[in-house]
């Protein structure tokens, strides 16, 4: 089943909502049973009081019935509202509520010979209370009272005006009822609206799909992330580095297509030149030196797409692949031993110098062999045949040097920013070559954080590339 952030939404909001709803309902219920017991508690002292008022002058015994008919209307809130107002209509709900304020309350007047004089006519015959002042609760009759009992001393009379206490719960369940009624109510309305504010939010997603959706695939310029909330914005980011990274690669394919067509475009001409002139020599001598032609140029076009593909390769790179510790003597020894027959043939002298401390440091082995193959290569091009080249290894401080010294023409210093750049060559050099080492010389020295350095060597003629790498990690003073 896919997943949907919609639904995820709506249904973990419903169910927060429901928890805290609940909580805030459970919360309210407790605060109200305790208004509600304070509020009910402040009636029943009140109507105390105006009980005691009407016996502040005392009463004479031939008016009791006269009062009691006065206290039971006093309350009976229904009764007091039709009489003083016969054409009041009251709402069922509101009648209901009265009434059962009516029956649930009732009062004892007492005198000091403990008889009872007056009361309600609910009231029990029982004392409601001990008699004490104050606030109490009794268990009488199977119903708990509650009871609030004051004494006069001017007309030696008790009263007690007390209330079921299933009164007071009645009204706590109708809260409760009436709550839970209002969030089932509203629970729908609820839902709509998250459903519809989740989709809201969501709209921008689409945006971008659709954006994404609608694109030519040679479009891969950035998607606008002006309107992008700051949720989606890393999946943005990412896609846009995504977009920037194959709009790279298709410019590289492009300049690879490019630059083979062109380099690739002499040399077969001229290969096939060289067969249709081999193929019209009669004498094998001449015949034989138009083939050894023919061969070079073979070998011309082999190093131009050799160079190509490793150039193809490593410019992708943004780090290094399976890095590692790498001792450059060694590997310098390898590369130099490959490539003594070339400089054998044009018999140049070549040294490896290695330093008192072992050169060590951390890259891709086959990435720095392709740099120290290409550096030595060079120099055995554009050395001169008698000549020498010196490979030195320099370990100053926590750093290592490469160095790489020939006796050749070397380069102008005006020029030695230049050749770094692809298909360059000096002019007037007639050594064979692409244009395309120092360049794959230059993005290796990048991936390892190494820098070049072109310089004349002590010997006054000839070039000096120097490659300087950094400290092995851990090793930094």
């Amino acid at each position: 089943m896919t997943p949907s952030i919609r639904t995820f939404l709506l249904i973990n909001l419903l169910l927060s909502v429901t928890l805290i709803t609940s909580l805030a309902i459970i919360g309210n219920l407790f605060l109200a049973h305790k208004d509600i017991q304070t509020q009910l508690d402040t009636q029943l002292i009140r109507t105390t009081l105006q009980m005691q008022a009407l016996f502040s002058d005392g009463i004479e015994i031939r008016k009791l019935p006269i009062v009691q008919a006065s206290l039971q209307e006093a309350i009976d809130p229904v009764g007091f509202l039709k009489k003083h107002n016969p054409s009041l209509k009251l709402s069922k709900r509101l009648h209901n509520a009265l009434t059962s304020f009516h029956q649930e309350t009732t009062f004892q007047i007492w005198n000091d010979q403990k008889q009872l004089i007056l009361h309600s006519r609910a009231a029990p015959h029982q004392p409601l209370s001990s008699g004490h002042s104050g606030l109490s609760n009794l268990w009488l009759n199977g119903e708990t009272w509650r009871v609030y009992t004051d004494h006069d001393p001017n007309n030696h009379l008790t009263f007690m005006v007390g209330e079921q206490s299933n009164f007071r719960q009645k009204l706590e369940n109708e809260l409760t009822r009436d709550s839970i009624f209002i969030m089932l109510v509203t629970y729908p309305f609820l839902g709509v609206l998250i459903w519809i504010i989740v989709g809201r939010g969501l709209d921008t997603l689409k945006k971008v799909a659709s954006e994404v959706s609608h694109r030519a695939p040679s479009y891969l310029k950035p998607v606008d992330i002006k309107a992008v909330p700051l949720e989606i914005m890393p999946l943005v980011n990412e896609l846009n580095s995504l977009f920037t990274r194959l709009d790279e690669a298709f410019e590289r394919e492009k300049r690879f297509t490019a630059d083979a067509a062109h380099e690739l475009k002499t040399p077969l001409a001229a290969l096939k030149t060289q067969v249709q002139v081999a193929l019209k020599i009669k004498t094998e001598p001449e015949r034989q030196e138009t083939l050894k032609k023919v061969l070079a140029s073979v070998d011309r076009s082999t190093h131009v797409v050799q160079q190509l593909l490793t150039l193809s390769r490593m410019l992708p790179q943004s780090e290094i692949n399976d890095p590692r510790e790498v001792n450059l003597a060694t590997l310098g020894a390898q590369v130099a031993a490959d490539l003594v027959p070339n400089a054998f043939d044009k018999e140049i002298e070549l040294e490896l110098i290695e330093s008192e401390k072992p050169a060590i440091v951390w890259g891709n082995v086959t990435s720095l062999g392709i740099l120290l193959r290409n550096l030595i290569d060079n120099a055995i091009r554009y050395t001169p045949p008698h000549g020498h080249i010196h490979i030195k290894l320099e370990t100053p401080g926590d750093h290592v040097i490469i160095k790489i010294q020939d006796t050749g023409p070397g380069i102008p210093t005006e020029l030695r920013k230049r050749v770094f750049e692809r298909f360059f060559r000096v002019i007037g050099n007639k050594a064979p070559g692409s244009g395309l080492g120092l360049g794959i010389v230059q993005q290796i020295a990048r991936l390892h954080q190494a820098h070049i350095e072109l310089d004349t060597p002590e010997w006054g003629h000839g070039l000096e590339v120097r490659v300087i790498f950094p400290p092995l990690p851990g090793t930094e003073s």
